[in-house]
């Protein structure tokens, strides 16, 4: 491991110590469940005490980069912007209109995802969305599950568009948007309607990721997130 003069004071050595650890871990080409040096290993070689490395651990392990567990070693994390899923999850407990600017967001983000997922989706992913469009069309009246199934489905998507980042942001953003799905279903029962609109918006979606046509797939997605926020904006009521 690399080893440069070190800033003075524990809260900056940690910092640094920390983001040499990081850097090792991209070094080696650490990956998920890989074990990083014990804490005396690290204490040695960075010149810093183990207390000083264990609050490195923790600012790694807050940011989702490590996994720290008893009496065992530390190991690399699946990357996750745990950060960004905080900061999402206060925005939207902090002001309840938020959710027109997440909608916002989707349309950006989805949108474009369609699009790419068009173009890179496999046989056996389009196979999985059709079991998940199935499952919804049995779960009828039971609005819990067809929110998971939403989830589901729109996540597949992205996945399928091959973009790490626009699938770390969707799954950063995931209790936001199950209160977001949860919220709207509310106000379509309320509203005396059914799912059926965005059970056929979802079938467009599919046929049209199958076609491989990626202006299209966008059409549809952004066709659906639109009437999404025609719903929470109410503007179907005016």
């Amino acid at each position: 491991m690399d080893t440069e003069a070190l800033p003075r004071g524990r809260a900056l050595l940690g910092t640094r110590v920390a983001g040499l650890i990081t850097e090792h871990i991209r070094k080696e080409g650490l990956a998920e469940g890989d074990e990083l040096p014990s804490e005396a290993r690290l204490a040695e070689e960075y010149g810093v005490s183990q207390r000083v490395v264990r609050d490195a651990f923790r600012a790694l392990s807050q940011q989702g980069v490590i996994r720290t567990r008893q009496g065992k070693r530390a190991v690399v994390s699946e990357l996750r912007p745990v950060a960004v899923h905080s900061y999402f999850r206060l925005a939207m407990e902090a002001d309840g209109s938020a959710i027109d600017e997440l909608v916002e967001m989707r349309l950006a983000l989805e949108t474009k995802a369609a699009g790419l997922a068009a173009t890179r989706i496999t046989e056996r992913e389009l196979e999985a969305l059709r079991g998940l469009l199935a499952e919804a069309d049995q779960a009828g009246a039971d609005l819990h599950r067809r929110v998971e199934l939403d989830l589901a489905f729109h996540l597949g998507i992205v996945k399928a568009a091959r973009n790490r980042f626009f699938t770390a942001v969707l799954e950063a953003l995931s209790d936001v948007l199950a209160t977001e799905r949860e919220k709207g279903k509310e106000l379509t029962e309320f509203l005396g309607e059914t799912h059926a609109e965005s059970d056929a918006e979802h079938q467009a979606l599919l046929l049209g990721l199958g076609t491989r046509d990626a202006a299209l797939a966008e059409q549809q997605m952004r066709t659906h997130l639109e009437r999404v926020q025609r719903t929470f904006r109410g503007d179907d009521l005016a």
